[in-house]
C-alpha cells in the first residue's frame, strides 16, 4: 500500500510540475512577443521621427 501511495504521489507532483512548466513557458513566449512589438514599435517611430 506503501508503494502505491508513493506512485501517486510521483505522479501528482510530476504533473504539478509539468502544469508549472507549461504555464511559464506561455509566460515567457508572451513577454518575448510584447518586448520584441515594443521594440520594432520603437525602431519604427524613431525611424519616421529622423526621416
Amino acid at each position: 500500500m506503501s508503494k502505491v501511495l508513493d506512485i501517486f504521489k510521483n505522479m501528482f507532483l510530476d504533473l504539478f510540475s509539468m502544469g508549472k512548466g507549461f504555464l511559464y513557458g506561455f509566460i515567457m513566449v508572451g513577454l518575448f512577443i510584447v518586448i520584441g512589438g515594443a521594440l520594432f514599435y520603437g525602431i519604427l517611430y524613431f525611424k519616421n521621427l529622423m526621416f
